[in-house]
């Protein structure tokens, strides 16, 4: 898990919030998966690399909530990754260290599973939120969902039990998180928004019933 972020956040609201997302933390080394799809999406619905993508993503979303940054805010940085960065109050070498991690966390889900680049090269993915625009939209949006689910109880009402649980395209969602890492030129604002917008494409109930737009 990335460090950087801790100051200013409490880690009882950060756990509970990220416990919403109902995966398992025991991802280790595990043998190469064949080439059938269904053992990749099972190894990849536990691989530490996408869960600690996923957690950096709702490291960035907690810090720009609690520093109220706007979509107007974003529109104005533009693509100055370190204009974006600095809404988020990270220095340029925080911001870097974050970026790098989220690019070896790519990286790495690329070696442990090489069938990812043949699906890759099969595939098309539409990114919903791949410029400065699309992020602002998508702030506007998960800026105003997002904070409510941070109070007191929240986590009681995402796991009530007549919601359905957390059900995710896996494969999709490793392949989207790298898209948005590339695309982000750095803007570590950019990879969360728009992570977000492949979080909401590629799973169902649970966290994405509240948050994403149907």
């Amino acid at each position: 898990m990335v460090r950087m972020f801790t100051r200013g956040i409490s880690v009882v609201v950060l756990m509970s919030f990220l416990s919403f997302l109902l995966y398992s933390c025991t991802g280790g080394e595990r043998s190469p998966v064949s080439d059938d799809p269904d053992r990749l999406e099972a190894a990849l619905s536990t691989a530490s690399e996408l869960q600690e993508l996923i957690a950096i993503r709702d490291e960035v979303a907690v810090r720009a909530i609690r520093l109220n940054v706007t979509p107007a805010d974003i529109r104005a940085a533009g693509s100055d990754a370190r204009r974006a960065n600095e809404l988020l109050g990270l220095t340029a070498d925080e911001a870097q260290a974050c970026y790098e991690r989220i690019n070896a966390l790519v990286g790495a889900l690329r070696t442990r599973y090489p069938q990812l680049k043949d699906v890759e090269k099969r595939a098309t993915y539409e990114c919903t939120a791949c410029d400065v625009e699309g992020v602002a939209e998508a702030w506007e949006h998960l800026s105003k969902v997002l904070a409510p689910e941070l109070g007191a109880g929240a986590g009681q009402a995402l796991q009530a039990p007549a919601r359905a649980p957390l059900k995710c395209k896996w494969t999709q969602l490793a392949l989207g998180f790298g898209l948005c890492a590339a695309k982000s030129g750095g803007s570590l604002l950019f990879y969360s928004a728009c992570s977000y917008g492949v979080f909401c494409g590629s799973c169902d109930g649970g966290l994405a019933s509240i948050i994403c737009p149907r």
